[in-house]
């Protein structure tokens, strides 16, 4: 059995923290879009309806969303390389949303932005490490999975 890095046990917790309260909102995004929905359907108000599918089907973004979250979390605690893998590629996006971000406002955007890139550069920096990698099956030297 391979020994679990103690910062992928950490970065576990997060995802999982975040995906349960990213569930509980999303859902509640999406009931309430979804009533907004058969209100304005049942009264005659356009705008309602439109307001609420757009609700409803954000707040089931988010949960599908919420459900990767989870299951990234539960697969980094049991070393799996699928969720080595998502976590890797969310990280990466959130460097670049971020990265465009910082480009998109004044001194105020650029300044606390560059300090919101700190995080997501040290997960994947953390990622890339030759110990994590080979904790999750990886050779040493490569990104690229071992022969199993």
């Amino acid at each position: 059995m391979r020994n679990r890095p103690t910062g992928i046990t950490l970065i576990a917790i997060v995802y999982l923290i975040l995906g349960v309260l990213s569930l509980l909102w999303s859902s509640l995004v999406f009931g309430i879009g979804g009533l907004g929905a058969l209100i304005g359907g049942l009264f005659g108000g356009a705008p309602a309806v439109v307001a609420g599918v757009s609700g409803a089907w954000a707040g089931l973004l988010g949960v599908v969303t919420a459900i990767v979250q989870i299951a990234v979390g539960i697969g980094l605690l049991r070393l799996r390389r699928w969720a080595w893998y998502l976590a890797l590629v969310a990280v990466v996006l959130t460097v670049i949303q971020g990265v465009v971000g910082v480009f998109g406002g004044g001194l105020f955007a650029f300044v606390c932005g560059c300090f919101g890139l700190l995080l997501p550069l040290a997960i994947l920096v953390y990622l890339l490490r030759p110990g994590v990698r080979q904790a999750f099956g990886f050779e040493s030297t490569a990104i690229v999975p071992s022969g199993r």
